[in-house]
């Protein structure tokens, strides 16, 4: 069990209270639950749960990543419940109890979330201030960032714009070895769909609109010189023509991206959003569907797997946007060449209003940190990564892929020697029938291993005396 949450009252079309449950799970068996829970009655309680696989697209027509994420869905006793006891057989004697997390809620409802792909291995804070501040400059209110590993530095910034309530830093840690299989290695890039679901019922009480993405991908207006055009304005425009829209699928365009040239004592204080305006070109929209994101009303969707949603609740549907309408730019480091000659654009207007927007963030919030001296670019540590990673993609198309997409199968040549910090998890377990179950039940936040890399996970209890 990777977290559980109360389903907000609102999007309930039955009577009582229920439980949402995610998990992980050999994706090639069948999987059963039950809910063991107590109502303010002092009634005992025992419910099935109703269990879906979170993405049934193209990932599911292999079993390559054979491990994938489950939502179960069990009617408990009480809204009020912290936690609730999950068997795989009705006994409640063999259950494990798993907290279920308290809702959050602001004053007002939060127009555009984004929810961030997790962090891992990541020391790359100029592409950090670039997905964060260009986010912030077109209306998002709150952005949700799991982090698995990364530098000191762009830690440190993340908790800058957490105390300014701008930031929410979720912990994803890896999920523990079993004694027979890694599931790490087998749930598609580092459980990158997993969390975003994870996001999603996090976000659900006080999200109007969500946005899933990497930091280095953004939508934009279409033409970046009207700023006018942003997110907020498409949002308005799509939903008034499709009022029973749950998601929009967006495609995106590869953007060619020049990051500033390196400084020998980089600060925040020195930094600014000129190199945006080395960008020139973009991708042109093809005939052609190409790689998509999402966004989601997040009342009206239970999952997403990053290129598609999953579970649309009621009868909404998923709309695909045409990429002449809007497209989400894909700024990747290693992005100096693409598209040129394809689709010319100006970002110089952006930039200056990064620029404004983040000199005065400097002169107030960042003010303690901005003299700094930061960790130089490490985008060189990538090239193995995206060799590996470039590979596996290219073997989709001969319909015989070796391995699941994920870093966790890549090896690196190059050291990342920068201070990291990183997410551990500890989890526990039960046997139940001739079936584990396994619980995430606390999280702490460690300096990480050699390159950059979160430590695996730790069983800190369990009733058996077999390793699940």
């Amino acid at each position: 069990m990777r977290g559980a949450f109360h389903r907000p009252e609102e999007e309930q079309n039955l009577s009582g209270h229920y439980a949402v449950m995610q998990f992980v799970g050999d994706a090639r068996e069948s999987h059963s639950l039950y809910c063991h829970s107590t109502g303010k009655n002092g009634k005992k309680m025992t419910t099935r749960a109703h269990i879906q696989r979170i993405h049934k697209g193209k990932r599911a027509s292999n079993n390559i990543c054979s491990w994938a994420g489950h939502l179960a869905e069990c009617k408990i006793g009480s809204s009020s419940l912290d936690s609730v006891r999950v068997s795989t057989v009705p006994h409640p004697k063999e259950a494990l109890e798993v907290p279920i997390e308290k809702p959050t809620y602001f004053e007002e409802k939060q127009k555009l979330v984004v929810c961030m792909a997790p962090m891992y291995i990541y020391t790359e804070w100029q592409i950090l201030l670039t997905g964060i501040e260009t986010w912030l400059a077109f209306g998002a209110t709150k952005i949700v960032v799991p982090v698995q590993s990364a530098s000191i530095n762009a830690y440190l910034i993340l908790k800058e714009y957490e105390k300014q309530g701008i930031v929410i830093i979720r912990d994803w840690p890896k999920w523990p070895v079993l004694s027979d299989v890694n599931p790490n290695g087998l749930v598609l890039s580092r459980g990158i769909e997993e969390s975003h679901v994870n996001c999603l019922h996090f976000v659900k009480p006080f999200a109007d609109m969500v946005v899933f993405t990497d930091i280095d991908d953004m939508l934009l207006p279409v033409n970046p010189l009207d700023l006018t055009a942003g997110p907020l304005r498409i949002i308005q425009d799509l939903t008034r023509e499709h009022p029973q829209a749950g998601s929009f699928l967006f495609e995106h365009r590869d953007v060619q991206f020049v990051l500033p040239d390196e400084e020998s004592h980089p600060t925040l204080k020195k930094f600014n959003f000129n190199f945006l305006q080395k960008t020139k070109w973009k991708m042109s929209c093809k005939v052609w569907r190409m790689k998509t994101r999402v966004l989601v009303n997040a009342s009206r969707v239970d999952s997403v797997n990053m290129h598609e949603t999953g579970i649309h609740r009621l009868g909404y549907v998923q709309v695909r946007v045409p990429c002449r309408q809007a497209h989400f730019y894909h700024l990747r480091h290693s992005y100096k060449n693409v598209a040129t000659n394809e689709s010319r654009i100006d970002m110089s207007m952006l930039a200056l209003q990064l620029n404004i927007q983040w000199r005065n963030r400097l002169n107030s919030t960042f003010s303690s940190i901005a003299s700094k001296v930061l960790n130089k670019s490490s985008t060189q540590s990538f090239k193995d990564f995206d060799r590996c990673m470039s590979a596996i993609n290219e073997e989709h198309w001969s319909l015989q892929v070796s391995r699941c997409l994920t870093p966790h199968v890549c090896y690196s040549r190059l050291t990342r020697d920068i201070a990291c910090v990183a997410s551990e998890g500890s989890f526990t377990f039960a046997r139940t029938g001739e079936d584990f179950v396994i619980a995430l039940n606390g999280r702490r936040r460690v300096s990480s291993e050699p390159n950059c890399e979160a430590p695996l996970p730790k069983f800190k209890s369990g009733n058996y005396f077999y390793l699940p």
